[in-house]
Formats: C-alpha cells, structure tokens, sequence
C-alpha cells in the first residue's frame, strides 16, 4: 500500500526574520510562527494517522496544534532534527562573511564536499534523514504521516524521493515556514 507523507517545516521564530542560521540553536516559535502553526493545522487533509517531529522546541510547536486538532499523539524522531551550522549557527549571512569571510566566499554551507567548522557534513544529513525515512516508510506503511521538521531537513527529503539531482540540491525551491507538501511513497 503506498504511504502519503506530508512534509511541514516549522514555523516561523525570530531567527528566521532575522535572517540567521539557525540550525541546532533551539528557538521558539514568534507570534507569527504560533499562527503559522494553527494555519498548518487547520489546512490539513483528512486521514492524517501518525505525526512524527523533530524533538527541536520549534517543530515541535509547530506540530502541537495538529495533534491537537487531530487528537493524536506526536513522535518524536531525532534523525528529523535540523542540520548543525556550526560556527554559522546563530550568524546572519554578513556576519559569517566578516568573521570567516573565505569559507563564506566558497559559500561553505552549502556544499556536498565542504562546511563551516563544526558543521555536520551535508551527506551526513542526508545519510540520518534517509535512515529516519527508512524507518517511517517500515513503521506507518499504508497510513499518511504528517512529518514536521526544517528547511535543510525537507531539501534531504526532496533528495530521496523526487530525485532531486545534487547539482540542483541548494538551489531548489525552499518550503516556506509553515507549510507543507505532499509525497506518496
């Protein structure tokens, strides 16, 4: 039976406004990110049977009011959790470029063969969002799950299941905070 997966990224927190990366710091969700989350839940289809969540604070709001609305339970996953910028972590585009201004020149964040220090390596990200794929595709197969997680998190998700091709990784289209999109498996 083929298994619908809906893929959310979280909404909205004021680290995304700011434009800072903010992978693995763990910020709430703003005012437009609680309403984000409402809006995600509200919109959602029918048939929903499992939701499943990166344990970061801001999925997880994110996919509160969906349970709510749904009355089910969210499982956490930590292979959904978003990728570690390191030393990006926090910064905005300018101040990665003034502080490590040559891994910003090579755009160092968003390579397959390079990242800032203490970042995971991109195919690492892949290789932990593949294994939680795996696992949700044997655990809930025939049944549509709802999966909220991040922005580097989808991009791996768009990888493994529609083929999007490593030339086109970074510079595909993003999700916008707050929405979701569609896959059968």
């Amino acid at each position: 039976m083929p298994q619908t997966l809906l893929l959310a990224r979280h909404g909205e927190t004021d680290l995304n406004t700011e434009e800072r990366w903010q992978g693995r710091i763990d910020a709430p969700l703003n005012g437009a990110g609680l309403a984000q989350a409402q809006r995600l839940a509200d919109q959602l289809p029918s048939g929903i049977g499992v939701i499943v969540a990166s344990p970061m604070q801001r999925a997880r709001q994110t996919a509160e009011p969906a349970a709510a609305r749904l009355g089910l339970p969210i499982a956490f996953d930590a292979d959904f959790r978003e990728r570690d910028f390191g030393v990006f972590d926090g910064l905005t585009d300018a101040e990665a470029a003034a502080q490590f201004p040559e891994l910003a020149a090579r755009n160092a964040a968003y390579r397959w063969d390079l990242e800032p220090p203490g970042a995971e390596p991109t195919r690492a990200v892949v290789e932990r969002v593949a294994r939680g794929l795996h696992r949700l595709r044997e655990r809930h197969a025939g049944q549509t799950v709802l999966l909220v997680s991040h922005g580097f998190v989808v991009r791996c998700l768009r990888h493994l299941i529609d083929g999007v091709p490593e030339a086109e990784f970074f510079t595909a289209a993003r999700i916008p905070n707050g929405h979701f999109l569609t896959r059968t498996l």
